[in-house]
C-alpha cells in the first residue's frame, strides 16, 4: 500500500490541491451570492426609508395630525415588507408604527444591521423646515405631551424591513455554481484517472520488460544447467560406478570400502542437487488438468511414508475429495518438497498434517508440522535459492515450490514459530468445472 501511495503521490497531491481550489472557489462564490443578495436588500431598504421619510415630511407639511399620519403610513406599509417605523428624539421614542420591539439599542447614531429575516436601518431625519402638527400629542407612555415637530437635529428614524428572499435568483445562481463545480470535479477526476492509467501503463510496461529479461535470463540459465548436467552427470556416474565396483571387491580393506561408500554418498548428493538446480532453472509451461486431491495426496503419502517411519514422525493425510486444476507433475512435486521440509524440521514423536480443503470458490493446501520452526530473521528469505534452515539442506526446495505456485497463479504463505512448528498454506487453487457444478 505504501509503495502504491509513493508511486502515485504526485497525481494525488495535485488532485487534492485542485479539489481544495474548487472548494475555495465554491465558498467564495457562495459568499459573493450572499453578499449580492444582502446588497440588494440593503438598497431596497434604503429606497423604502427615503420613501417613508419623504411621505412623513409631506404629511407633516400638510399639517396632518399624528393619528392621521399614522393611519396613512399604516395603510402604506400594510401589504409591504416594512415591519415597523420608529421616530426617536434624543433617545426617546416619539413616533411608532407597526410591530416594533419594546426596546431597541442602537450602537451608533446612524447605521444598519442584518439578521436572517430582518434588515434594520436607522438614519438621522433629513427633513427640511419645521413641520409642526397642530394638536398632535404623543402617547403618555412614550413621552410628555408635546407637538410632533419634524426636522430637529436630534431626531432619528428607524426602519425595520423584512428581508425578502429572491428564491428564483438564488436558485439560478446556485445551479450555475453547482454546475461549474460538478464540471470541475469531473474534470479533476478524469485527469486523475488518466494520469494514474498512464503511470500504471508505464509501470506495467517496465514490469513486462523486466519479466521478459528475467525469463530470458532463466532460459539461458536453463540451457547452462542442461549443459552442466550433461557434462557433469557422466563423470559423476563413472565415479559412482568405479567406487561401487571397488567397494564390492571383498579383498579391499574395510576402511577403504567405508571411504568408498562416503564417496558414493557425496556423488548421490551432488547428483540430487544438480537435479534440483535443473528443476529450478528450467522454464516449464503449466499444463493444468483436473486432478483428484485425495488420490494425489495418497500417492505422495505412500511414497514418503517410509522416510517418515524411519525417523518416527507421523504423517497424517486429510485431503477432501476435490477436483482441482493443476499440473499433474508440478502438484506432487510441490507436496513432496513441502513434506520433506517438514520432515527435516521434525523430531521423533512429531506429526506432520496435510489438509486440502475448500475455501469459497477455491481450494487451499496446508502442510503443518510440529518441528523446530523457522527463525524470524530467516523467514523473509526462505523462498530465495540456496537459503536453507538446516546445514544439510540445499535451499532449493521452497524456491521450486514458490516457482511452481506462481506459475499456477496461486499464492503461498508461511507462518512459523521457533520450537512450535510451521504451517505453509497454498491458496487460490482453482476448482475444475465438474467440482464447481457439484458445488
Amino acid at each position: 500500500m505504501r509503495v502504491a501511495i509513493r508511486t502515485y503521490r504526485i497525481p494525488i497531491i495535485v488532485t487534492a490541491l485542485m479539489v481544495i481550489a474548487l472548494a475555495f472557489w465554491a465558498w467564495q462564490t457562495w459568499q459573493s451570492i450572499i453578499e449580492r443578495g444582502q446588497e440588494r436588500q440593503r438598497q431596497h431598504a434604503i429606497g423604502v426609508f427615503e420613501t417613508i421619510e419623504g411621505t412623513i415630511q409631506v404629511l407633516g407639511q400638510n399639517r396632518l395630525r399624528r393619528g392621521q399620519i399614522e393611519s396613512v403610513l399604516e395603510s402604506i406599509i400594510r401589504d409591504s415588507h416594512v415591519r415597523f417605523v420608529i421616530l426617536e428624539e434624543d433617545g426617546r421614542r416619539i413616533f411608532q408604527i407597526g410591530d416594533a420591539p419594546d426596546t431597541l439599542v442602537l450602537p451608533s447614531p446612524e447605521g444598519e444591521s442584518y439578521s436572517k429575516d430582518r434588515f434594520i436601518l436607522w438614519r438621522k431625519v433629513r427633513m427640511k423646515g419645521d413641520a409642526g402638527v397642530e394638536g398632535a400629542r404623543v402617547q403618555p407612555s412614550m413621552v410628555g405631551e408635546s407637538d410632533l415637530t419634524l426636522g430637529k437635529s436630534g431626531q432619528v428614524m428607524i426602519l425595520g424591513v423584512e428581508a425578502p428572499q429572491d428564491h428564483g435568483r438564488y436558485s439560478r445562481a446556485l445551479q450555475s455554481m453547482f454546475l461549474t463545480l460538478i464540471t470541475g470535479l469531473l474534470f479533476v477526476t478524469a485527469s486523475l484517472v488518466a494520469w494514474i492509467m498512464v503511470i500504471r501503463s508505464r509501470l506495467l510496461t517496465e514490469q513486462l520488460e523486466t519479466e521478459r529479461a528475467h525469463r530470458a535470463h532463466l532460459e539461458e540459465l536453463g540451457l547452462a544447467a542442461a549443459g552442466l548436467a550433461h557434462e557433469t552427470k557422466n563423470p559423476l556416474g563413472i565415479i559412482y560406478g568405479i567406487s561401487q565396483q571397488i567397494a564390492d571387491n571383498p579383498e579391499e580393506p574395510k576402511q577403504s570400502r567405508v571411504m568408498l561408500e562416503h564417496i558414493m554418498d557425496e556423488v548421490d548428493k551432488a547428483t540430487a542437487r544438480l537435479g534440483n538446480f535443473m528443476t529450478f532453472a528450467r522454464q516449464r509451461k503449466v499444463n493444468a488438468t483436473s486432478l483428484d486431491t485425495r488420490k494425489v495426496g495418497a500417492k505422495v503419502g505412500e511414497i514418503l511414508k517410509p522416510d517418515f517411519d524411519a525417523v518416527g514422525v507421523k504423517l497424517e493425510m486429510s485431503c477432501a475429495s476435490l477436483r482441482i486444476l493443476a499440473d499433474e507433475e508440478m502438484l506432487p512435486q510441490i507436496l513432496v518438497n513441502l513434506l520433506l521440509n517438514s520432515l527435516h524440521a521434525s523430531s521423533a514423536g512429531g506429526k506432520v498434517t496435510v489438509r486440502m480443503e475448500r475455501q469459497g470458490g477455491r481450494a487451499a493446501l496446508k502442510v503443518e508440522d510440529q518441528g523446530s520452526g523457522i527463525s524470524p530473521e530467516l523467514l523473509p528469505n526462505i523462498f530465495k535459492p540456496y537459503v536453507a534452515g538446516n546445514a544439510d539442506g540445499h535451499g532449493l526446495g521452497l524456491a521450486i515450490v514458490k516457482r511452481f505456485v506462481e506459475e499456477h497463479g496461486w499464492t503461498i504463505r508461511v507462518d512459523s514459530q521457533l520450537n512450535r512448528g510451521t504451517e505453509v498454506t497454498v491458496s487460490g487453487i482453482g476448482l475444475s468445472e465438474a467440482e464447481e457444478t457439484e458445488a
